[in-house]
């Protein structure tokens, strides 16, 4: 990973893709949804973040303090194009199978339904507990 401060390493959430767009990039997706886990809209990668990489914390990026702690998982990726990933890449925005392992927490549930990236600004985070602390 490179030297990124750790308020700047987390991944923002849009929203949950629509069943159009979902056509769209269907093939880009090599698994089945697990029952926890939702397909969703992912802003310009902090960095390079592979595929199983795990985060403790989810949080509305306009009130940080109110964060949940529960653990989430990319287990796959893809973009408009509907090809796979093994990896978010550095500065892309993509579409991610995220888990939850512990159950889909209401701050995803809650989220909008969308079309594309831009039609949302009400961004949900995912962070480790150290890089929450530091934007917090």
């Amino acid at each position: 990973m490179r030297d990124i401060p750790p308020e700047q390493q987390y991944l923002w959430i849009e929203g949950k893709i629509s069943r159009s767009s979902f056509e769209l990039i269907k093939d880009g997706f090599i698994l089945e949804k697990p029952d926890e886990a939702e397909i969703l809209f992912i802003g310009y990668a902090y960095d390079n973040v592979p595929l199983g990489k795990t985060f403790q914390v989810i949080f509305s990026k306009r009130n940080p303090a109110e964060a949940i702690f529960r653990q989430s998982k990319i287990i796959a990726v893809t973009q408009e194009f509907g090809i796979p990933l093994d990896v978010i890449p550095q500065g892309w925005k993509t579409i991610c199978i995220v888990e939850f392992p512990q159950g889909i927490p209401d701050i995803i549930k809650n989220l909008p339904v969308i079309n594309a990236w831009g039609e949302n600004k009400d961004y949900v985070c995912l962070s480790d507990e150290d890089s929450w602390k530091a934007i917090r």
